[in-house]
């Protein structure tokens, strides 16, 4: 049943703040706040929620987490497993989607508990998660399509959901965007601020991703009647990006515009093509893809395609939610649209 609204009442202000002074503060039954607290998002809508969260936070309510647990035999934690590599400087996505993951297990009243593992055996730290179930279900990201550790989390029925596409035989518990998609309007933006010459610049490794954003931003330009030569073209680290970014701008016939597959390579060409006296912006665009801080933090700040990180992290801790809840649940992934944040770097 869809929430009841009831008039709003004056809680009481004496003593532990309740569940039921909330709901009398949002103007809404003490079933939808246990609704909300549980993250049973058929039974209210986001006005809904965002009602009662800010009730929660105006009159600092601290649900009983003990008891919550021991009702429900649940721990009342979401896992979040990283990679090694994700916690590198340069790596400003996973600060922000952390964040991102942070509020939406807050939101419904859970914890996140991120964890990574030693050496080369991923499984293990898994294996010791299905054994001692210290977590209600885990959020993977940097996902493979087909992912070993989705893989092992459905066949020990441990729930999960993915931020990143999974392969049709496994349970298509996953959120992502479409990276080709999300190059097009990007495109069309620099070919309509006049660009005709271009270079690619994206991050080493074969992540599918990583191909996908190329194949768009080639797409994209076919369409205008442009392609970008090979030459222009490079995946690699921070040393091969900064070395061909000054060989792009000694050239005579240089690239106006760099298009980079993440901000934090953005950032880099931005710092090379000031190195050598031009300005991003003005002499060369320079635009990146994640729309993140790190973009604030670049002069000029970036033009990017951004990723909804606060709705990808939302979707993830639902679909682990809705699968400890009510087990095994079938239905598609969910692609989420991007959008193109425009600084003054293109």
């Amino acid at each position: 049943m869809p929430e009841t609204r009831t008039p709003a009442r004056t809680p009481r202000r004496s003593g532990r703040v309740s569940i039921v002074d909330v709901a009398a503060a949002a103007g809404v039954s003490r079933q939808t706040v246990s609704n909300v607290l549980n993250g049973r998002k058929e039974y209210y809508s986001e006005d809904t929620h965002s009602r009662v969260i800010a009730a929660m936070d105006s009159l600092g309510y601290q649900p009983n987490r003990a008891a919550q647990s021991l009702r429900s035999q649940r721990s009342m934690q979401i896992g979040w497993h990283i990679f090694g590599e994700q916690l590198q400087a340069m790596r400003g996505f996973t600060l922000q989607f952390l964040q991102a993951l942070v509020k939406a297990t807050s939101d419904v009243d859970h914890h996140l508990v991120v964890f990574t593992h030693h050496d080369d055996d991923a499984l293990q730290v898994f294996k010791d998660l299905v054994a001692r179930r210290t977590v209600d279900a885990v959020i993977l990201s940097e996902s493979g399509v087909d992912d070993e550790r989705a893989r092992f989390l459905a066949e020990h029925g441990l729930p999960f959901a993915s931020f990143g596409r999974l392969a049709p035989d496994l349970p298509q518990h996953w959120v992502d965007i479409d990276n080709a998609a999300g190059m097009h309007p990007l495109v069309d933006h620099l070919v309509s601020a006049g660009h005709r010459q271009f270079a690619y610049i994206g991050a080493e490794g074969g992540e599918f991703w990583k191909a996908e954003r190329l194949e768009g931003f080639r797409t994209a330009l076919a369409e205008h009647g442009l392609r970008v030569p090979a030459n222009a073209v490079l995946h690699g680290d921070d040393a091969a990006v900064r070395a061909h970014t000054r060989r792009l701008l000694a050239r005579r016939n240089r690239p106006t515009a760099i298009v980079a597959g993440n901000d934090a390579i953005a950032a880099v060409v931005v710092n090379v093509v000031h190195s050598v006296g031009l300005r991003a912006g003005r002499d060369v665009a320079v635009t990146g893809f994640d729309g993140g801080a790190i973009g604030l933090f670049t002069e000029p700040t970036l033009t990017s395609v951004r990723i909804p990180v606060e709705r990808i992290a939302r979707e993830l801790v639902d679909r682990c939610l809705r699968q400890v809840r009510d087990g095994a649940v079938d239905g598609p992934g969910l692609l989420v649209p991007t959008e193109i944040v425009r600084g003054g770097s293109a």
